[in-house]
C-alpha cells in the first residue's frame, strides 16, 4: 500500500505510516512549527513571582495568577 501525504498528496516512507504518521516529512515539519510558535506563547507566572509554567487551555488561563 503507498502512503500518500493527506496535506501535499506526495508518496511518503510506508514505514512512517506504520508508526501512524499521516504527512511527509516535510509537511510534518513545518506543521511542527507553527505549533511549536503557537506554544512559545501559551506561558505565564503561576503566581506572583512565580516560575513560568505552559498554560494550554483558556480555562487554566483564567485561573492563572491567581
Amino acid at each position: 500500500m503507498v502512503a500518500i501525504c493527506v496535506e501535499c498528496w506526495e508518496e511518503y516512507n510506508p514505514k512512517r505510516r506504520e508508526l501512524g504518521y499521516r504527512t511527509c516529512l516535510e509537511c510534518g515539519a513545518a506543521n511542527a512549527r507553527l505549533e511549536k510558535a503557537r506554544k512559545a506563547k501559551c506561558s505565564a507566572p503561576a503566581y506572583n513571582k512565580g516560575a513560568y509554567q505552559y498554560v494550554g487551555s483558556v480555562q487554566a488561563a483564567r485561573s492563572v495568577g491567581r
